[in-house]
């Protein structure tokens, strides 16, 4: 068989002829039509077993690993969370803690190379029951749960990478795999996981799977059950070497990500401290249990080891440009110990020049061909997990943004009740209230120097092009949103949607507050109508009728000052107006609905739960996920417009 590309050139100007025999091509399992494959690669198939011969149906092959499919729980928003939805007392290490009272176990969705936290839990109590009896959910390989192994996602893709190679990461102890990050659990006690993960992650993996399944996108578990194994590569420390560098060194860096399970502070809040060996992560998450710094070189550098404190001025931009710098060296590093796998495997492949060219090459074209399906199929990533901007090099003023978020993360938290106003107000006790503008200075101070506040206010000016006041009011429950992907822990009660319509789009809320996830109760928006608006709906009805009094005055003065008391009457109208209407949508919201609430989603049990907790006045139900408790509230319009993207 011969078969002709005028159009693909190894070199300029140059046709190629592919040559293969049809029993060539049935060297490859399946029979793909795979004519570019080099002999030295088709030969792989019958020369070494299968990763699992099981599913791959050559049994009489030696066993390597089982590849297999997960939990399906055929309604994620009904069995699933992120973890920073549900106490992190209730989330399981071992199915023996599910059927100890905790609820939830890590549940690994999304993928990324080496190292993947996992963000996600699932509904497993008493060994996964509720989900076992809700006759849509696939409960495949049961006994599998809970184990160390790798794990991948059916979509070749890696981040930077000229070629599509498989995904696939570290499936730690204490969690749960899905049906699209399958997972491989190798069968015999000697084998480490760390060799094959650096394997499945090189070039000639990734030749052998597109050998076998050239047209998809997607690798299913059958397509990897078939990679052929040379038993010899589990003698291989340095490719066990390789991926545990890799994966401590991305384990590591997850430590100044606030969603991260393995969270310590932000970025440049750890470059301005310094590091400290006895540091750990502050969420109590299970998975952050065995968290321990690594003693590798490269990991020392960008952690800034020995280095103590930040020394240099007390500039956020030079915290952030130093941020960058040393992810800069992460990812040099990740390219170096990615080049080292692929030489390796190529070498222990006996993989020569010439056809690691060819392989590159074709390699290379089918990438391109699966950017452009993807493109046009327009596919929704299901995983949810991904905020805008984990998969590229941060920004300056991404790590400015991160530390303030920090800054009010910690202020809401803190504040006993979970409600904080934006700025500083009178409660109905005659106490003054400080806002979240204030406590976010405060924090600023006490880690930067009060000295060095203004300065730094001047930098967040410059850096994201507004004050540090008009970022909390207008742009940090949106990025909050994104950060927290759409789950956010921290709620912007807002009073805009009830402001008269004329210049609304430019219209500052009469009032605005925060509150906290954690503690949200039965009677948290009632404090919020009692203790914190009754004084506010007071002050602008006096004030009204003051301004009242003098527009009668001024009828008789100029013309000009008439215009201005008139003018500050109609404000003080429109603020009454705004907070009466946004009161009595709480009272609303608070007393039994008339009909029930119509829900958007695909989920039926999220109508139903919506339903549920207002049945007799809002009640909410923390362990329904933010997605259920938020509803009421974006229906009666007291929430910031941007809580409208909370959706599903």
């Amino acid at each position: 068989m011969k078969r002709e590309l005028g159009v693909r050139a190894m070199s300029s100007g140059n046709r190629v002829v592919f040559q293969a025999t049809l029993g060539e091509l049935a060297e490859v399992p399946g029979s793909p039509y795979a004519y570019w494959a080099p002999k030295s690669l088709r030969e792989l198939f019958q020369k070494y077993p299968p990763l699992d011969r099981d599913v791959a149906g050559q049994p009489d092959k030696p066993k390597i690993a089982d590849v297999k499919q997960g939990l399906a729980t055929a309604d994620d928003l009904r069995f699933t969370r992120f973890w920073w939805e549900v106490p992190v007392k209730e989330i399981a290490a071992s199915r023996e803690e599910t059927r100890q009272g905790k609820k939830w176990a890590p549940f690994a969705k999304g993928g990324k190379p080496f190292y993947h936290d996992i963000i996600v839990v699932v509904n497993w109590e008493n060994d996964g029951m509720e989900i076992k009896n809700f006759d849509r959910a696939v409960v495949r390989n049961e006994s599998f749960y809970f184990r160390e192994g790798l794990a991948w996602t059916k979509s070749a893709w890696i981040e930077n990478s000229p070629y599509p190679i498989l995904d696939v990461g570290i499936l730690p102890t204490g969690s749960i795999f899905t049906a699209k990050r399958m997972a491989i659990f190798l069968s015999f006690k000697e084998a480490n996981e760390l060799i094959l993960c650096s394997f499945l992650r090189s070039i000639t993996a990734a030749a052998l799977i597109h050998l076998i399944n050239p047209t998809g996108r997607n690798r299913e578990a059958g397509h990897l059950a078939q990679v052929a194994i040379i038993p010899t590569i589990f003698n291989e420390n340095q490719l066990s070497s390789l991926a545990r560098e890799a994966y401590d060194l991305l384990r590591e860096w997850d430590t100044g990500s606030e969603t991260s399970t393995q969270f310590i502070a932000p970025w440049v809040f750890q470059i301005w401290r310094g590091f400290r060996l006895q540091q750990r992560p502050v969420t109590g998450h299970p998975l952050a249990q065995d968290f321990a710094w690594s003693d590798w070189p490269a990991a020392r550098e960008i952690r800034g080891e020995g280095k103590g404190p930040w020394e240099g001025p007390v500039s956020l931009q030079a915290l952030a440009q130093e941020a960058l710098r040393r992810e800069g060296m992460l990812r040099r590093r990740l390219e170096e110990i990615q080049l080292a796998i692929d030489e390796e495997v190529y070498r222990l492949y006996e993989i020569n020049a010439e056809d690691r060219r060819l392989i590159e090459e074709e390699l290379r074209e089918s990438l391109v061909a699966d950017e452009e399906e993807n493109v046009e199929s327009n596919e929704e990533d299901e995983s949810g997990e991904e905020a805008p901007e984990d998969s590229a090099t941060l920004t300056v003023a991404e790590h400015v943004r991160r530390l303030l978020h920090y800054f009010a993360h910690r202020a809401a938290a803190a504040d006993p009740g979970g409600i904080v106003p934006l700025f500083d107000l009178y409660l109905a006790d005659g106490q003054s209230k400080p806002g979240l503008a204030k406590r976010v200075r405060e924090l600023l101070a006490r880690e930067f120097g009060e000295g060095n506040l203004s300065a730094l206010e001047e930098e967040i000016s410059s850096i994201l092009g507004k004050s540090l006041d008009a970022w909390l009011a207008e742009d940090f429950f949106g990025y909050h949103l994104s950060l927290y992907r759409l789950h956010p822990v921290i709620w912007q009660l807002s009073s805009q949607a009830f402001a008269p319509r004329r210049g609304r789009a430019a219209y500052k809320p009469a009032f605005v507050c925060f509150l906290y996830w954690a503690r949200l109760d039965p009677d948290t928006l009632y404090k919020v109508q009692q203790f914190y608006l009754r004084p506010q709906l007071a002050t602008v009805e006096q004030e009204v009728e003051r301004l009242a009094q003098e527009v009668a005055r001024a009828r008789e003065g100029p013309a000009r000052v008439r215009r201005r008391r008139e003018e500050e009457y109609q404000a003080a109208l429109d603020r009454k107006e705004e907070l009466f209407g946004f009161a009595g949508a709480i009272s609303r919201l608070l007393s039994p609905p008339p009909a029930p609430l119509p829900v958007d989603s695909r989920s039926t049990w999220v109508k139903e739960k919506v339903n549920e907790i207002v049945q007799n006045g809002y009640r909410p139900n923390r362990d329904y996920g933010v997605r259920v408790n938020i509803e009421p509230l974006k229906q009666v319009n007291i929430l910031a417009r941007e809580a409208a993207r909370v959706k599903g």
